[in-house]
């Protein structure tokens, strides 16, 4: 196979313009052979302006820009990649872009993007796959927060997590999806019609997930994949997003509705379930029958069926090293109806992973954190009325005001109660 002919088999593969993500495909001169229409989207450009040309003649630096850096870092990464013939992560990087008509304006932009070798079936590098995504949206508000007020800027708002994190999986879903997708590094021909409806329908899939986010007026990005899934997942009525910490202590990150609250509640009060299963186990757990089916968890099942629970459908949230949670699918009873599980829910549940995963220093984990904090402060006002024979209310006012004087957060003081608890009541007063 030529170079050019890998070029064009790699422009013109189904999955190069199946995924919404924006791809260039350069030669080893940096002259534009392809291009998806995410990229003519992003870009505001038309396919027939940029076939080949010049890279850095259809996207100068800003003349009148003393400090631009976008063709000299781009350059260099791209040639990183055709020495080395490995990927490059350039992060974020500041690349302002002509205005498409012509008039000698820039549209400043900032992006996020990674560049790949592609290869002849000899291994040789015959050019390189430019993938981008725009974050320009996303890393102003970070730079108007960073100058707001110390205390706003040390939490930005949820709405800013949410797009900060949706951004940046989905630059990476569409990589890997990329990446996966080559039978041969550089070469798309080998993939079959299945992986480009697979990656079609993930691709959907993430889309549901920015829209639900979007739309979402609170509760957080977790909160938005929930109700992408009832959306976007056929004949499911409600989701539920759980992480388990050490031993039996499970945090209920989000649910779609009251309902689904309830059915993953049953799971925690009687102590099994489908997803108490597909956490212990690591593996999905399909119940689509729970009237038939159930008998494996009777005290679940008696009580989910009498809430009209008729499907159950759980996933662990699994990375490579531990299982973070559970993402579960509820069906009502429906007479008749007792199809298998939704098509793309494992993708959704594989898509929940990552998006747990690029939130974890943000909002989830503050959430997590602050319900742990009150479980904690719950237990040590249970120890402190039953130590000081004392309601519950004046145990809370004596933990609160002992806190004050000794100048403690409350909780740390509720955690040194609970760790000397053993050693026996009546030591507080």
């Amino acid at each position: 196979m030529s170079v050019h002919e890998v070029l064009r088999a790699t422009s013109g593969s189904p999955l190069f313009e199946v995924t919404t993500a924006p791809y260039v495909v350069l030669d080893t001169d940096f002259r534009i052979r392809g291009v998806n229409d995410a990229y003519l989207r992003a870009t505001g450009r038309m396919r027939d302006d940029l076939i080949g040309a010049f890279m850095f003649d259809a996207f100068p630096d800003d003349p009148r820009d003393v400090t631009a850096t976008g063709v000299r870092n781009l350059t260099d990464s791209l040639e990183r990649v055709l020495r080395s013939g490995a990927s490059d992560d350039m992060g974020i990087q500041r690349y302002d872009i002509p205005d498409a008509d012509g008039a000698g304006a820039f549209h400043r932009r900032h992006w996020s993007p990674v560049n790949s070798p592609l290869t002849d079936p000899d291994g040789r590098v015959v050019g390189a796959l430019h993938h981008v995504e725009d974050v320009t949206a996303v890393h102003e508000i970070l730079h108007r927060a960073r100058g707001a007020d110390v205390r706003e800027a040390e939490r930005p708002p949820p709405v800013l997590l949410r797009r900060a994190m949706l951004a940046l999986s989905h630059y990476e879903r569409a990589a890997r999806a990329v990446a996966a997708g080559r039978a041969v590094p550089g070469d798309l021909v080998g993939v079959d019609a299945g992986a480009y409806a697979d990656v079609a329908r993930r691709d959907a899939l993430w889309h549901g997930i920015l829209h639900a986010a979007r739309r979402a007026r609170s509760g957080g990005c977790a909160a938005a994949v929930c109700a992408a899934a009832v959306q976007e997942l056929s004949a499911v009525d409600a989701a539920a997003i759980t992480l388990y910490g050490g031993g039996p202590q499970r945090y209920q990150l989000a649910v779609s509705s009251p309902w689904a609250q309830r059915a993953e509640e049953l799971q925690y009060i009687t102590g099994d379930g489908p997803s108490v299963t597909a956490f212990d186990t690591g593996e999905p757990v399909a119940v689509p029958d729970l009237h038939r089916s159930g008998s494996a968890w009777p005290l679940f099942t008696d009580g989910a069926v009498g809430i009209n629970v008729g499907a159950v459908f759980a996933y662990p949230l699994r990375t490579a090293t531990a299982t973070l949670g559970t993402f579960t699918l509820y069906r009502r009873c429906r007479p008749g109806n007792a199809a298998g599980p939704p098509a793309g829910a494992q993708s959704f549940a594989e898509i929940t992973t990552a998006v747990l995963l690029a939130d974890m220093d943000g909002e989830i984990v503050e959430e997590v954190r602050a319900a742990a904090d009150q479980d904690d402060i719950n237990i040590a006002v249970g120890v402190v009325a039953q130590s000081q024979d004392i309601s519950v209310s004046d145990a809370l006012v004596w933990l609160r005001t002992m806190a004050l004087a000794q100048q403690l957060p409350v909780v740390d003081l509720a955690r040194s109660i609970i760790i000397q608890y053993p050693k026996g009541p009546g030591r507080f007063s």
